[in-house]
């Protein structure tokens, strides 16, 4: 099936989503995340594009960003390129990390706009990793409440409010819309589900796990999965596809 051509945004401005492949970790830990926004950083320099929100998930990433002479697909190509050579270098891994295409949806209108700059600021909130909005440390909050501008565009979405105390107001004001994607509902948070695969299979990340003997990776599934980690959080914790972890559990 040919791919469907992306819908174009009249002011440039789209709202990107990557995601890891199988809906796997993309961070395992703080360095992670840094390099991705020194990479971030360094295009940004060099493909003269604007970033308004971003927020760095463990498995999945939101961007809020407006292209200018550098088109989208160019940009995000560099972006992924860069942080996989650098994270299969560091983790001793082969092959794709990001879900196939980066998922986007053009913004035509300020107001939408606006309302995709609050939903990716609140992404952390709602997927119960932070209990005050604007505590996560990898999001665009804390530029807007610093005021700080070296690396987040924050003056143009700022001049859409009376002042920055408006702003701040707006982000911390909670909202259940949803763009492009709904939040994920688990009985066990990810972060807990994280450590209890650690503690109990003494694998430090994604890639330590898949390189598990097969016998003893699906009993390690079985197991993870009758002390109430769904399958959708190992698919997405473990790199493992959601196939194999169905056979793992089915399995004697």
């Amino acid at each position: 099936m040919p791919r469907q051509a992306r819908k174009v945004s009249e002011l440039n401005i789209y709202h990107v989503i990557l995601r890891g492949i199988n809906r796997q970790i993309i961070f395992e830990e703080d360095n992670d995340y840094l390099q991705f926004i020194s990479i971030l950083k360094y295009y940004k320099n060099r493909c003269d594009f604007k970033i308004y929100a971003y927020c760095l998930m463990n498995n999945h990433i939101h961007l809020l960003i407006e292209h200018s002479s550098t088109n989208m697909e160019t940009i995000m190509k560099k972006i992924e390129v860069k942080f996989v050579r650098w994270y299969n270098t560091k983790y001793q891994r082969v092959g794709h990390l990001f879900q196939d295409r980066y998922k986007s949806e053009p913004i035509n209108d300020m107001r939408y706009f606006l309302t995709v700059f609050r939903y990716i600021n609140q992404n952390p909130f709602h997927a119960g990793l932070e209990s005050v909005i604007g505590t996560y440390p990898w999001s665009s909050y804390q530029e807007y409440l610093a005021l700080d501008d070296s690396f987040i565009d924050i003056n143009k979405v700022i001049k859409l409010f009376t002042d920055s105390e408006e702003c701040i107001n707006f982000l911390s004001t909670d909202s259940n819309i949803k763009c492009m994607e709904g939040y994920p509902q688990s009985g066990i948070s990810d972060k807990d589900a994280l450590q209890m695969i650690r503690e109990r299979t003494g694998c430090d990340s994604t890639a330590d796990f898949q390189c598990l003997e097969l016998f003893a990776r699906n009993k390690y599934l079985k197991m993870l999965h009758q002390s109430g980690i769904t399958i959708r959080q190992l698919n997405r914790l473990t790199g493992i596809s959601r196939t194999s972890i169905e056979k793992a559990i089915k399995s004697e």
